[in-house]
């Protein structure tokens, strides 16, 4: 392993080190330029598992980490980009944990560019993380992503390399990755949502509004309680928003007053105002908390 740490020093990767077996690095400061390893002969001082940091390196790269590809995907295509073009793109440099559903791409920040902040994108429920861009804090420390071969901790295989293309060689980020990621935290810095224009838009409102549809929510939803865990709460009333009907949001509050001890007006209004069309929960999500109370229709 020493051979290949060198060989990643050589070619102006910055590094830090862990223990055999983690994800992260444990010691204070760790994040620090001051600690990030960069001489090649310094390679011998990493004996456990090593991670790429990405804000010191040279040229500074990032990572796109896909958390959750089922999910993602979409969040990505509705934007203009598809997840599937990226992962085989000619030059696509990917670590490989071994894990199902999970990526990971690798770029580096087009030349001139500061250390990004990395921010999570969430998907599915609030709480649930399906896409990050990894590269630097708020304040410019950087993040870490662990290279091969270091050792996963769940799998207890060692981390590979995927992807088209050669470590070595890191293609710059596709632009259209890198104005997502730009319009992403300009939105959180203004506290105003990105507005997506797209015609995929309307694939996440494609159910037809028929009375048969319509009886067929109402038998669902009959069989959910509103009186839930509030992650299940958000997908329901978030579910009724994708059908794209012009009362979906009165027939969403119709379902959580049904639950009137636990009905808010301002936070079902907040929740309306939170709801993201590209995501994923849908009528496939009622009908399937519905199944799992009762309900065979």
């Amino acid at each position: 392993m020493t051979h290949q740490i060198k060989e990643y020093l050589e070619t102006g990767l910055a590094l830090v080190g862990m223990r055999r077996g983690e994800k992260g690095p444990v010691t204070i400061g760790w994040n620090k330029q001051v600690n990030a390893v960069t001489d090649p002969k310094q390679a011998e001082t990493l004996t456990g598992n090593v991670g790429l940091a990405h804000a010191y390196c040279r040229p500074i790269t990032m990572s796109l980490d896909v958390d959750d590809a089922l999910l993602a995907a979409p969040w990505l295509q509705v934007r203009g980009i598809s997840l599937d073009d990226l992962l085989n793109a000619d030059g696509a440099v990917q670590i490989v944990s071994g894990k199902p559903n999970r990526a990971k791409l690798v770029y580096r920040l087009p030349e001139g560019c500061p250390p990004l902040e990395s921010i999570k994108i969430s998907g599915g429920t609030p709480r649930h993380t399906i896409l990050e861009f990894r590269c630097a804090t708020a304040t410019g420390l950087t993040v870490q992503d662990v290279l091969p071969p270091s050792i996963h901790p769940e799998t207890g295989q060692p981390y590979r390399w995927g992807g088209k293309g050669h470590w070595s060689d890191i293609p710059e980020i596709p632009a259209e990755v890198f104005s997502i990621w730009r319009d992403e935290l300009s939105a959180r810095a203004t506290k105003k949502p990105v507005k997506v224009q797209s015609p995929l838009l309307a694939a996440f409102k494609s159910i037809p509004d028929s009375p048969r549809q319509r009886a067929v929510l109402a038998q669902a939803t009959s069989y959910i309680s509103a009186d839930c865990d509030y992650d299940l709460y958000c997908d329901i009333v978030w579910a009724h928003l994708s059908l794209g009907w012009h009362d979906a949001e009165d027939i969403a509050k119709q379902w959580c007053q049904t639950a009137p001890h636990r009905y808010e007006e301002a936070h079902f209004n907040q929740l309306v105002v939170d709801y993201d069309v590209t995501k994923t929960p849908t009528l496939g999500t009622i009908i399937h908390h519905a199944r799992l109370g009762g309900w065979d229709g």
